[in-house]
């Protein structure tokens, strides 16, 4: 269970980044001041890996788990 969730966080975590830079180049320079939502949702994207213990490390640990 604990490493469904685990890994759950880790995909989320990434998609969340993906998404969120796709949209950034939709928005083109307005991603960058701070006026804009996604520059804001490009904020809290990058430190939402952090947050919890880095994504590597939720990968790593998942891989060990795993017999990895």
């Amino acid at each position: 269970m604990v490493t469904t969730a685990r890994v759950g966080r880790a995909y989320i975590d990434d998609l969340l980044v993906d998404i969120v830079g796709r949209c950034l180049q939709l928005h083109g320079a307005y991603g960058y001041m701070l006026e804009h939502r996604i520059a804001h949702d490009c904020l809290d994207s990058r430190i939402s890996t952090i947050y919890g213990g880095t994504t590597e490390i939720m990968k790593e640990i998942v891989g060990r788990e795993l017999g990895l």
